[in-house]
């Protein structure tokens, strides 16, 4: 706080800015250079400067200027300052407002009603508390499911093709119908695992942080299926072309941010470029986050979220293609180079381990 009134009026307003709940007076200085100090030190988050001639110009029925100072690049302090600094100048100024109409005769009723004849009482629906943590948390927590489950479908398809082993994952025969049985059958071993982290992160994590809740069981379990196994078999074709454990985490940790910035939680999907956002369909949280966001937080049911769901079913199935194919493949080449090693003799078995 840099006070460079020092009246009863400054002093007032000190100790209001200090009351809210989102902000706490930590330091008094006497000029704004020594504030910006304390600011680049870390010591406080936001500075609030009360000009001089401050309580002269209130008491003349002047317009009294406060200047707000925060940091920007961190949105939560910024809002945090900003909000508290409102709430604070605000009361101030509807006191001031008051005495003002009791000194001219009316009671402190009649003082109150006409500086607010008509009382605004704005519930917000959708996000009771008006936090940031209702707000980001939801849709956050579709792509961490998401990018935590393809880092894992990758490490164990990297660590197979390190380790020589991938022929737990593809049949040594490639006859008709082999793969399917084996895409299947892992994926639905990926599909059971996950339901409990699906468990922890839609029942617990929305308890313990009091995240509204207007969902129904059906369109939740709708969107959450085909969600879930367009999510896997995409996991299991990128898999096949991972030939470490390592290129999962830094492939996907890189398409991270890319995939929460595409999802529209960050940044509106209007505002981003048309061929960008078609392009960001490939991943199925760009559909998943805006479709259950409707659902948990808007009550949707599903008929309002038709589209997402036929589009998520649609995707599986691609994907269920997708992975079927590249996993003949990688079967395929794999048998193909067992058959010309076994034919080249000791210089073949040579090429062999040297390879590996």
């Amino acid at each position: 706080m840099v006070d460079l009134d020092g009246t009863a009026s400054s002093r007032l307003l000190t100790r209001m800015v200090d009351a809210t709940e989102e902000m706490k007076v930590t330091q008094s200085v006497g000029s704004l250079v020594a504030a910006e100090q304390l600011f680049f030190e870390g010591q406080v988050g936001g500075v609030l400067l009360i000009p001089a001639g401050f309580e002269k110009k209130v008491m003349s029925g002047q317009q009294a200027s406060v200047s707000v100072y925060s940091d920007a690049g961190y949105f939560l302090v910024y809002k945090q300052t900003l909000t508290g600094a409102m709430q604070s100048i605000g009361t101030f100024s509807g006191g001031v407002e008051v005495r003002r109409l009791m000194a001219k005769g009316a009671t402190p009723e009649q003082a109150v009603e006409k500086r607010d004849p008509i009382a605004l009482n704005s519930v917000m629906l959708f996000n009771p508390a008006g936090g940031y943590n209702s707000f980001i948390i939801p849709g956050l927590i579709m792509v961490i499911l998401q990018q935590t489950l393809l880092i894992g479908i990758g490490l164990l398809g990297g660590t197979d093709k390190e380790r020589g082993r991938f022929r737990f994952a593809v049949p040594q025969t490639l006859t008709k119908g082999g793969v399917i049985p084996v895409v299947v059958g892992k994926a639905g071993a990926y599909f059971v695992l996950y339901t409990v982290n699906i468990v922890i992160t839609q029942l617990w994590v929305y308890h313990w942080f009091n995240l509204p809740d207007k969902a129904t069981l059906l369109p939740a379990l709708a969107l959450m299926v085909p969600f879930l196994l367009a999510v896997i078999f995409l996991g299991m074709a990128l898999s096949t072309f991972f030939s470490r454990r390592e290129h999962s985490i830094l492939f996907v940790v890189f398409l991270s941010p890319i995939a929460l910035f595409l999802s529209g939680l960050s940044w509106p999907a209007s505002a981003i470029p048309q061929w960008l956002h078609g392009a960001a369909h490939v991943l199925p949280s760009t559909v998943m986050v805006p479709a259950w966001l409707r659902v948990r937080t808007m009550g949707a049911e599903l008929h309002h979220v038709g589209d997402a769901f036929c589009f998520l079913t649609l995707q599986a199935m691609v994907y269920f293609v997708l992975a079927v194919g590249l996993y003949w493949w990688v079967g395929k080449g794999k048998k193909g180079r067992k058959g010309r090693k076994g034919k080249g003799g000791r210089a073949s078995r040579v090429d062999g381990i040297i390879g590996q």
